[in-house]
């Protein structure tokens, strides 16, 4: 990724040191051998260092589950509403891993990092229940017709937690230390001159100037390249290791590494709920990082904490079953959801040939895979689930058929070795076994597994040192933000575009993507990509990854965020939930 190089370079670094910067800043969204602020997704073994998150399964939603619909409900705090919120109380969250920095331009901020800043920061704009960008801290938010200059514009009346004022300078200085990170770069990209087209414009707005159509940029700052930071924060010499401050409702006042981070009340807090009571309702939250899944659950269930996030499959029997049974709660989740995959590096051999990597996929039998290491999720054929934009039955990815596979290896040659990387990782080397087994007993390939530690997965992912591995990724919302995951201008050098896919086609498809906010032009332009994933095997699909974010029945809220129009956001996706408008019943 030729942006990353160049950044490196600019900065005097060596090629060793851009590798480091980049791993600590693609972690954030992307997801391999393990879940966790580590990125990534194979299995979990402690969840921070990881389970597998083919095995994430967890609280697949069900119409007539009546626990669930209450759930849904509680989420809009109708089944409260005649008792209303209650003031007061700490809520303890138990968090999958622990954040190494809230410097978010260079931090490895995934599902547990998001959850505390969602607490603390705000974004610019915000995508509500419908999948539509609204403005949030923004008063207006406008964009040209043909997508390529926005003019933003901060409401008043908006305090940082340092006293400071939210205003046009403090969101340009935001905007522009976003745009000179590594991984949030890549976002603002196509600036037509870098940071230095953010204009502020008056006191209260800013103009962003891009080189493309850029129609998905709404949804790009509605979480983290959108979260507003105050200039305190910019300019401490130690920020890396200081704490957030931002415009949310609650202050970060304490971060004990590995212990507990606590955010208390923020009194001054500029919005209210749909009833217009002021919020927050809670006087403090405390996160726990508990990387041990197990240890999440028997905390929970030993009423010891308040919330949970568990992307673990094996679990979701119990959070569906005994814990609804006794009074437990689960967030619906949103549609889009995470897909769970094996990616093979398609620029170098074996599978830069799609025979080879065809000929794999009629290897493979997914139904035992799903059988034995993600019972309760659902067999994946491409990466949008069920009831997301670009979702389809049938991709034309190629079924389980051993026979057609041989065929194929008797025709071009089978390889002389397959290496299929994993982390050292007791249940991800499982699901390795499986495969080799598989791919040995049905089509009589050598495979090999090299194992390796979790902190090299991201390291090998962005240089390209890998084969084949397990993947989770995907499922934002919008197809538009899966750009730097796909297209091929992120396919080269420290790559984002981790599988080094090169396709025309698919190129085309994003191009066209950005420049339309059109849903039935999107769905469209996302199923082409999608039967063309199925046609190349650029990756092989296994499952849709389930999460489960489990509260208490004490617990209210959950989930909920009143947004300034009236509307609700959305919720529940990839186990990232709303805490902000949380309650507790009286003790």
């Amino acid at each position: 990724m030729l942006a990353l190089v160049l950044f490196a370079s600019a900065c005097g670094s060596s090629a060793d040191e851009a590798v480091t910067g980049a791993v600590d800043e693609v972690e954030d969204v992307v997801t391999g051998d393990g879940e966790g602020d580590n990125g990534a997704m194979e299995e979990d073994a402690d969840d921070s260092g990881m389970e597998e998150d083919a095995d994430d399964g967890a609280m697949e939603e069900d119409a007539d589950d009546g626990a669930m619909e209450e759930d849904a409900d509680d989420g809009a705090m109708e089944e409260d509403a005649d008792d209303g919120p209650v003031y007061g109380g700490t809520l303890t969250a138990l968090l999958e891993a622990e954040s190494d920095t809230w410097e978010i331009p260079g931090a490895n901020c995934a599902v547990s990092c998001i959850t505390v800043m969602r607490t603390v920061a705000e974004p610019l704009t915000i995508v509500n229940d419908a999948g539509e960008v609204e403005p949030f801290l923004l008063e207006t938010y406008e964009t040209n017709d043909d997508f390529t200059e926005y003019t933003l514009t901060l409401r008043d009346g908006i305090t940082f937690h340092d006293g400071t004022a939210a205003d046009g300078a403090a969101m340009q200085r935001s905007l522009q230390e976003m745009a000179q990170g590594l991984l949030q770069g890549q976002v603002l990209v196509d600036l037509v001159d870098g940071p230095d087209s953010i204009e502020l414009v008056d006191d209260m707005t800013v103009k962003l100037t891009f080189s493309r159509p850029y129609a998905t940029f709404g949804y790009n700052i509605a979480e983290r390249t959108g979260w507003l930071i105050a200039p305190s924060y910019w300019d401490d010499p130690e920020r890396a290791a200081a704490l957030m401050v931002g415009t949310g409702p609650f202050k970060m006042v304490e971060w004990t590494r590995g212990e507990q981070t606590v955010v208390e009340k923020n009194d001054d807090y500029w919005r209210t709920d749909a009833d217009g009571n002021a919020l927050p309702y809670l006087d403090e939250i405390v996160f726990r990082p508990v990387p041990d899944v197990s240890t999440r659950l028997a905390t929970m269930e030993a009423g010891d904490a308040d919330y949970n996030m568990d992307s673990f499959g094996e679990n979701s029997a119990f959070w569906e079953g005994e814990w609804l049974d006794n009074g437990g709660r689960l967030l619906v989740p949103s549609d889009d959801r995470e897909t769970t995959y094996l990616m093979f590096n398609n620029a170098a051999p074996p599978f830069d040939d799609p025979q080879v990597r065809r000929a794999l996929a009629h290897c493979s039998d997914r139904d035992e895979y799903m059988a034995f290491r993600a019972p309760n999720d659902t067999l994946a054929n491409g990466p949008f689930a069920k009831g997301a934009l670009g979702y389809l039955d049938d991709t034309g990815f190629p079924q389980f058929d051993a026979e057609e596979g041989n065929r194929i290896f008797d025709e071009i040659g089978r390889p002389e070795l397959i290496t299929y990387g994993t982390t050292n990782v007791p249940s991800n080397l499982l699901t390795a076994e499986l495969f080799v087994d598989m791919w040995s007993k049905n089509c009589g390939l050598n495979v090999e597994i090299d194992q390796f530690d979790q902190s090299e997965l991201i390291t090998k992912a962005i240089t390209g040192a890998f084969e084949v591995f397990l993947w989770r990724n995907h499922g934002q919302g919008n197809p538009g933000l899966e750009f730097v995951w796909w297209h091929s201008r992120h396919a080269s050098g420290l790559a984002l575009n981790f599988g080094r896919i090169i396709d025309e086609d698919i190129d085309a498809s994003l191009e066209q993507i950005w420049a339309t906010t059109d849903e039935g032009e999107l769905d469209s332009l996302a199923q082409d990509i999608n039967r063309k994933f199925g046609s190349e095997v650029y990756n092989m699909w296994l499952n849709t990854t389930e999460w489960a974010n489990p509260y208490q029945p004490n617990v209210h809220g959950v989930g909920v965020l009143d947004t300034p129009s009236g509307n609700r956001a959305q919720t529940g996706v990839a186990g990232r939930s709303w805490l902000s408008q949380a309650w507790k019943d009286a003790s």
